[in-house]
This record gives C-alpha cells, structure tokens and sequence, in this order.
C-alpha cells in the first residue's frame, strides 16, 4: 500500500457560496449518524472486527470500517473517538476525509471535459494566467493530463521544508494559496513532464484553479452544483468551524510527535490543515455519504463510461513495480490474478483515512482511523499495516 505524505493545501477564501451552505456557515450542525440499516449477521463483520481489534490493542485510539456490498451494510468500530472522555465512534459519524477528496475534484474535471470546457491534453498555459504560470517551473509542457494524474514533475508543496517548518512553528496559521505558489515558485522539476510519476498535492492544487477559470464558478459551487446537491449528499461538509465539528460528533485526533508511542491530542491542527486543502483534502463526511457518493460514480450516475475508464488509466512510475495512480484514483492489487482494486487514502496530520473498491466482489469500504502516521516510526507502521490487513482480507 502506497503511503502518501503530508496531505494539504491552502484554501483560497472565496466569498461566493451557493445559498442552501452559507446559511450552514453560521450554524451548529447537530451530531449526525447515517441511518443505515446494517446487517448483524454481514459475513465480513467478524474478520473485520478482529483486525480492528487486533490494532488497537497495538494503541491506534480508534477506528471505524464500512463496507457495502450485495450483503449489506457492516459498522465496525473499536478503540475511542476521544480517548480523553473514552467516548466511542458512533455509527457512521463524520470526520475528515483528507486526500479522498481528490476523486471528487477528479470528478468535477471530467465533467468539465464532458462539457467541453475542458481539453484534458491541452497545456495548463490555456487556463491559467501568467501570474499563476509564472510559479510553474516547465508550465510549457504541462498538459491538464498529467496534474491529474501527477505525471507532472511538479514538487510537492507539502513536502518542501518552508511548509514542514510552517507547520510546525504556527500550525493554526495556514498559509494562502498565494503563499503556497510562492513556495514552489523556481522550484524545478522533479523530472521531464509526462515520463515519471510523483505524487503531488500543488497538481491538485493547480487544478482548482484551472476549473474555477474554466467554469466561471468557485470549486465550491461546482462541487455543490455538479455533485453535492444531484447526489443527495447531505452529510459531506466543507469550511467546518471548530465549533461545528464538535457539534457534528468528530473525533478528536492525536499524532505521535516525538515517534516515540507517546500521543497527543492535535485536534485543532488537524482542524486546520482540513480545512487549508481546498481542491485535494478539504472534504469530510459521514462513511455512508463516501461510499454513496462513489457507488454512484462507478455505478455509472455522474461521468460517462469513457470519463470512468480514463479515471482507471493507470500511470507506471519509472521504479515503479506496479501501476500506481490513474485520475483521482490510486491502484491496489491485493488478490494476485484478480481485477486491480482501487480508491484513494488520505492522511492529516492526526487520521488516516482510505476509501477502497473490490471490483470482483462488488464491496466498498471506507476505513477511519483517528491518529497520523506522517513520522517514520510505529504509527506509521501500525496505521499502515492495519489498512492493509483490511484490504486484503476484503480483497480476498
């Protein structure tokens, strides 16, 4: 399983927001759980159950797993939500998703291109102006192609040690997005556009921009207009207070600092770099509204048949044993000879996400798992090793 690093961006504030979410802005949410009717005798729930368990006896704090498939609904949770009060996850409660949200800024691109607003193989330099440009070392080979499947050769902003050091000096004070092109600004790149592969979030990042300057709108009203509202998801949130993600029953999240087992309660940083991802890891959600939003999509409801088999177009990096990435989705293969799983993961600085598909035996699954693992050390092993347990046992 691909281990993907510190996943933000910034977020652009814009004033215009489509009318049924800014009156939200000024209000407590109340706590949420999904009304799934799930079935206590699902035949996943108990290997599920006793990998959970497994790992939080090794002291990740909590997790929740969801599955859907032709058996049903299964919830599985353990540990706490809040060590502190040792208050469990409620059933289907929402949290952060993190870099899932890249499918959903995937999504809004092929749409755009369904529209003919956009032309995926055309360089950047047609959506972008030259003050964005001019932050882009090789934006005259860059195709809108290869952000989003990040064959780009772009640095990674979140990477870089003026964001690291950033983080770590003031992590409530997250920079703009201003700031953030300012920091890969003569930056070059990490290899010719086109012939490798390299995660990274300024693609994401650029791309935000390229749909607001396509479409005339902000990536927030497309995201409501294109998705959130035909598909019903009432329970995927954005621009969260403090006070609403209390309200909405969200964990609380701790990171092992020092990588030494020893955690602490980061909430509010992890607050904060969510809500600076915008374009690739601003979203959260409740698990069903996850797995909902994706069976819609693979089901064929929001792109086209060719829109969908592009988006599993997987890229091959050069050292690469396997493919790695296709437009939005990451490859998995977890069952050798089987069709290729795929999803995304994403990583705050406190949780570990992931949304997982099993083409063969039609099981979507969304992992929440509310502790970081952005130090080498044994969370990033623990976390790590418990996703993958999960996938391949779903898998197989």
């Amino acid at each position: 399983m691909k281990i993907i690093h510190l996943l933000v961006i910034t977020i652009l504030l814009l004033a215009i927001t489509i009318s049924c979410r800014q009156d939200l802005l000024h209000l407590d949410y109340q706590p949420v759980d999904d009304d799934l009717v799930t079935n206590p005798n699902h035949p996943m729930k108990d290997s599920i159950q006793f990998l959970v368990d497994k790992y939080i006896s090794k002291g990740i704090p909590g997790a929740q797993v969801v599955v859907k498939n032709n058996d049903g609904w299964a919830h599985i949770s353990g540990g706490y939500a809040k060590i502190e009060t040792e208050e469990p996850f409620r059933p289907g409660g929402a949290a952060w998703l993190f870099s899932i949200t890249k499918t959903y800024t995937a999504t809004l691109v092929m749409l755009q291109i369904e529209e003919n607003k956009i032309n995926p193989d055309s360089l950047i330099s047609v959506y972008l102006p030259e003050h964005i440009l001019s932050k882009v070392s090789g934006y005259e080979k860059i195709t809108v192609r290869m952000l989003l499947n990040h064959t780009s050769g772009i640095v990674n902003v979140t990477e870089l040690p003026e964001f690291v050091v950033g983080q770590i000096n003031d992590p409530l004070n997250q920079p703009t997005i201003a700031e953030r092109l300012e920091m890969i600004k003569g930056k070059p790149l990490l290899f010719e556009p086109g012939t490798d592969f390299m995660y990274s979030n300024a693609n994401y990042l650029l791309l935000q921009l390229i749909l607001e300057n396509a479409s005339g709108k902000s990536y927030w009203q497309l995201l409501e207009q294109e998705l959130l509202e035909p598909l019903h998801l009432t329970q995927t949130y954005y621009h969260l207070s403090e006070q609403q993600t209390i309200s909405l029953g969200f964990p609380n999240y701790y990171f092992d600092r020092h990588a030494n087992e020893q955690l602490e309660n980061i909430t509010k940083w992890n607050d904060a770099l969510a809500n600076a991802s915008d374009a690739y890891g601003a979203l959260a959600a409740t698990p069903a509204d996850v797995i909902r939003f994706h069976e819609a999509l693979l089901g064929g409801e929001v792109v086209s048949e060719s829109s969908l088999a592009e988006m599993q177009t997987w890229v091959k990096g050069v050292n690469s044993t396997e493919p790695e990435y296709g437009e939005g989705f990451e490859y998995w293969q977890f069952n050798t000879g089987s069709t290729p799983q795929f999803g995304h993961e994403g990583d705050g600085i406190g949780c570990s996400t992931l949304f997982f598909y099993v083409p063969d035996n039609n099981t979507f699954v969304y992992i929440n798992i509310n502790a970081g693992r952005q130090l080498f050390g044994p969370y990033l092993f623990k976390i790590t090793d418990m996703k993958r347990d999960i996938c391949r046992y779903v898998a197989n």
